[in-house]
């Protein structure tokens, strides 16, 4: 059993001040041991997604509190665009919003202007953490697959049918991935993007072990 209030943050696309603000706020609502998830998509569309992941990378600054960034679709995209940069996955990762994470670390946008060590950082994150009740990932999880045997482009990618259709995991799935207006709160999932980068608000949510209600915070736009 995880000790400790679960914080999750959803998607950030490059708004290191938004993350700020939401690392302030745990900071003031948590004492002693507390988890913090982050649900994927650092980078790109936003203005600094240099700075986002290099303060993912520096972790922590309070004692007691753990740190678990898990891969989003973007990540994704952009390790395969380092590797590749003249492939179709460089061309999708610059028509995604990744032009705006090149510009963050140099202007004449050369993708090899951003740094091996950040790349294996990304492409090393995890798909997922489980904490026992809930099972947080960046996309969704599909319906009729036990966990066990997700496969990696649902976790990144899905949308339908797991929207809108119940799935048969023992958790309650903690997502990001597919933006609305406020957090989307259903019997079988929780959605925290609130479109980040152009609303100008980062969305996230605390849980308590053995408590279904979880307690949502919004950054001021």
């Amino acid at each position: 059993m995880i000790e400790g209030p679960i914080y999750a943050c959803g998607d950030i696309h490059g708004r290191l001040d938004l993350l700020e603000k939401f690392l302030t706020w745990v900071g003031d609502d948590s004492s002693g041991s507390s988890t913090v998830v982050f649900l994927g998509d650092y980078v790109d569309r936003g203005p600094h997604s240099r700075g986002v992941i290099e303060r993912l990378m520096a972790g922590p600054t309070r004692s007691g509190e753990r740190w678990y960034p898990i891969k989003g679709n973007h990540e994704s995209l952009l390790v395969s665009a380092w590797l590749a940069p003249q492939s179709r996955h460089a061309e999708m990762w610059l028509m995604c919003g990744g032009s705006a994470a090149l510009r963050s670390y140099s202007n004449e946008a050369d993708i090899r202007d951003i740094p091996e060590e950040h790349v294996r950082f990304l492409d090393s994150l995890p798909l997922g953490y489980d904490d026992g009740e809930r099972l947080y990932v960046h996309a969704g999880v599909r319906p009729g697959v036990p966990m066990w045997a997700q496969a990696a482009h649902d976790l990144l990618w899905i949308r339908d049918p797991f929207l809108g259709e119940p799935h048969d995991i023992p958790r309650l799935v903690i997502h990001g991935h597919t933006p609305r207006d406020l957090p989307d709160i259903r019997p079988w999932r929780v959605g925290l993007d609130v479109g980040a980068y152009r609303a100008n608000r980062l969305a996230a949510a605390r849980f308590l072990p053995g408590i279904a209600e979880p307690r949502f915070w919004l950054s001021e736009p």
